[in-house]
């Protein structure tokens, strides 16, 4: 009798293990099907939330791009009235009354400006979703609620991030939404920095005009160096040894200058029967600086256009050497190593001639850029 209860009772515990693990697949399914429908519930909130967020984000980076445009014409607005405030220094005349006087900290740039946003615009949320598909198989009962305990915590896991990135939105679009207003003020104080700083340029530019009607009417005589290199069209061929420390010499290369050379007897000549020339002639050398010239980007942006007027040495073998810019544009170094750098790139130019022989002279170009 003991072996037949024995058997009875293991097949009577078997019989309710399975009926357990079945009424357990039961209640998994139940439960994962549940989880399923608040997924779908959450993720039409995500949604929903996630396109208010974006259509905040667009209409903040449309005023993110009209602040850089208008910051832009301030930095042109900024850079135009320093240009002509130094060269009026430079002449050492008298300024205009001016609204204010600009200093190049004083002008704020956008991007240091948005910094307590710039994460808040990249932010990027997406939806964790469970698979609704589970392949059960030919899994036994207990391998099958096995498989679904896990898709029923993967549910739970998702469902918290699901929360947290919920939340996260609507931070986001509430700071995105209280920082809108400064982001109107800035463009408004740009629209009024620049309309300051247009008034004042005009300001100045009618001063200069004023100093070259004066230089224009009483020079080129008893005019000190800077009025040279300010207007170096008025009196292109003038340069006068003792008054102008560094002359400018016009395009058309017929001008040479004495100048010691600082490490022997060596003089440059100032009277010579034919000017260095580049190989090919004035057509040759524009084409080549058509085609080697990189202007920086502010220049490529329409921010900066000017002259940059350079002195060179051409040597007896034509080589060229001590390029040295004499008038810059202020607001753009970048130019003046520009030109230096393209003139550098030259080839050997035809040399200057005197009595008949090759001579050292020096060279004085302009290089445009705009």
């Amino acid at each position: 009798m003991k072996p037949l209860f024995f058997s009875l009772f293991i097949i009577g515990s078997f019989t309710v293990s399975g009926q357990c693990a079945k009424k357990q697949r039961r209640q998994l399914l139940a439960d994962c099907g549940s989880e399923q429908q608040k997924q779908e519930e959450t993720l039409t909130v995500f949604s929903k939330s996630k396109a208010e967020f974006d259509t905040v984000k667009k209409v903040a980076n449309g005023k993110i791009d009209s602040l850089r445009n208008v910051e832009k014409q301030l930095l042109a607005c900024f850079l135009n009235y320093s240009g002509f405030l130094y060269r009026l220094k430079e002449l050492k005349a008298e300024l205009p009354s001016l609204k204010h006087t600009f200093k190049s900290d004083e002008v704020p740039i956008h991007s240091e400006f948005l910094v307590p946003i710039e994460s808040t615009l990249s932010a990027v949320f997406v939806f964790d979703t469970v698979s609704e598909k589970t392949d059960l198989g030919d899994l036994s009962v207990k391998e099958q609620n096995k498989v679904l305990r896990r898709k029923l915590d993967e549910y739970k896991r998702y469902s918290l991030s699901n929360a947290i990135r919920l939340g996260e939105i609507k931070e986001c679009r509430a700071r995105i939404s209280s920082f809108s207003p400064r982001m109107d003020s800035m463009f408004r104080v740009y629209k009024v920095l620049a309309n300051d700083l247009n008034s004042d340029s005009w300001k100045l530019q009618d001063r200069l005009k004023q100093e070259e009607a004066v230089f224009r009417k009483k020079g080129p005589k008893d005019f000190p160096e800077a009025y040279f290199l300010t207007f170096p069209e008025v009196f292109p061929g003038f340069v006068s040894i003792q008054q102008l420390s560094t002359p400018i010499q016009n395009t058309s290369f017929e001008y040479a200058f004495p100048v010691a050379d600082e490490r022997d007897d060596v003089r440059i000549f100032e009277s010579i029967e034919g000017a260095a020339v580049f190989p090919g002639g004035r057509e040759k050398m524009n084409d080549f600086i058509a085609a080697n010239l990189r202007n920086p980007e502010s220049v490529e942006q329409g921010i900066i256009s000017g002259k940059v007027y350079v002195k060179f040495v051409v040597s007896e073998k034509g080589e060229i050497a001590a390029v040295q810019v004499l008038k810059g544009i202020p607001a753009c170094p970048e130019c003046g190593e520009e030109a230096i750098r393209l003139i550098n790139s030259m080839s050997n130019w035809i040399p200057a001639k005197q009595d008949g022989k090759a001579v050292k002279s020096y060279v004085g170009l302009p290089v445009k850029f705009e």
